[in-house]
């Protein structure tokens, strides 16, 4: 009788299986796991180009810009205030659309989570921040007594995930994160 030649398989081919599972699941891994969160990273960007605008118009045109962001109604404007009462009339230079994001009727679920602009001297948050002529400096007018902003920021959410715009205290910078 004859005694039938077994084969195996050798080392090298071994790891070749090894590498080649090892690349597939390291591919697929982020994309079992990663929630798509370009609405939130879009939506961030616009509201913090907004805010960078206001600021910007306020330093160019000498005129008080602001921004208004609600969390009870999911809503986050920009507006110039000529005179005392706010005028809702700022668009997207590029787009010529209001900058007016109103996040209840907004069809992708992304939700303004919390808005808190604290202010010196001040003990709750506020809806409002303005942006002073020429200096552009954050601020809230508190009948007539001049606010400088201690923190501020807006926080949208999406499917568990948030970003968050800030505004800089001393120089009303706005960065998104």
């Amino acid at each position: 009788m004859r005694k039938r030649k077994e084969r195996a398989y050798t080392l090298v081919e071994l790891l070749i299986v090894i590498a080649t599972l090892t690349l597939i699941a390291a591919i697929a891994t982020p994309s079992l796991t990663k929630t798509d969160d370009a609405p939130l990273e879009r939506a961030a960007t616009e509201v913090g180009s907004a805010l960078r605008f206001a600021h910007s118009e306020a330093v160019r045109t000498g005129e008080p810009h602001g921004v208004y962001a609600s969390q009870s109604s999911e809503r986050i404007r920009i507006y110039r205030l000529p005179v005392s009462t706010p005028i809702y009339d700022v668009r997207d230079p590029l787009t010529k659309q209001l900058y007016d994001f109103d996040f209840s009727i907004d069809p992708t679920g992304i939700n303004v989570s919390s808005v808190y602009l604290k202010f010196e001297g001040l003990s709750d948050s506020k809806n409002y921040i303005g942006f002073s002529a020429g200096a552009g400096t954050p601020k809230y007018n508190d009948s007539g007594t001049i606010r400088m902003l201690e923190t501020g920021y807006i926080r949208l959410s999406y499917r568990g995930a948030e970003k968050t715009v800030y505004i800089s205290p001393m120089t009303g910078r706005v960065t998104v994160q």
